[in-house]
C-alpha cells in the first residue's frame, strides 16, 4: 500500500463514511431499537387475510367434496363452510395475539388518602415502663 492510499483510508475512517454501523448515515435516523420488533409484527399481520381466507376456502371444499361423496347436496358444505369461519377467526385470533403479546398491567393508583397520624419514632416518646402506675 502506498502512502497516500493509507492517508486516504484513514481520512474515510475518521470521517465516518466506513461505517457500517448505520450511525454516519441517514438510515440511524429511521431505525431504533424497536425497529425490529415492529417489523416482526408487520408480517406476521400481512397473513391475517390469507390465512382467514385460505381456512374458508378449504372448509368450503371440504363440505363439497363431502356432499359428492354422500349425496347430501348442501348440507356438509354450509355446515364446513361454517367450520371454516371459526377456524379463519381463530387464525386471525392467533396471528394478532402473536404479533401484539399481552403486556403486565400497571395496576391502578391506590385512591387518595389523608396522611397517617405521624407514629412516633422507638426513642421518641415514653417508654412502657414510665407508663406503668404500677396500680395493675
Amino acid at each position: 500500500m502506498t502512502t497516500s492510499f493509507k492517508k486516504r483510508l484513514r481520512d474515510l475512517v475518521d470521517c465516518g463514511a466506513l461505517d457500517d454501523t448505520g450511525g454516519g448515515t441517514d438510515m440511524g435516523i429511521f431505525f431504533s431499537k424497536d425497529t425490529g420488533d415492529a417489523l416482526r409484527a408487520a408480517g406476521s399481520l400481512s397473513t391475517v387475510g390469507l390465512a382467514f381466507v385460505l381456512a374458508l376456502v378449504i372448509g368450503f371444499w371440504f363440505g363439497t367434496v363431502l356432499d359428492g361423496w354422500l349425496g347430501t347436496k348442501p348440507v356438509f358444505t354450509i355446515l364446513f363452510f361454517f367450520f371454516g369461519l371459526a377456524a379463519g377467526v381463530l387464525n386471525v385470533y392467533r396471528i394478532v395475539s402473536q404479533a401484539y403479546p399481552k403486556r403486565a398491567s400497571v395496576p391502578p393508583a391506590p385512591a387518595a388518602t389523608p396522611p397517617l397520624a405521624r407514629h412516633p419514632k422507638a426513642d421518641e416518646g415514653p417508654d412502657d415502663r414510665e407508663l406503668d402506675d404500677g396500680d395493675c
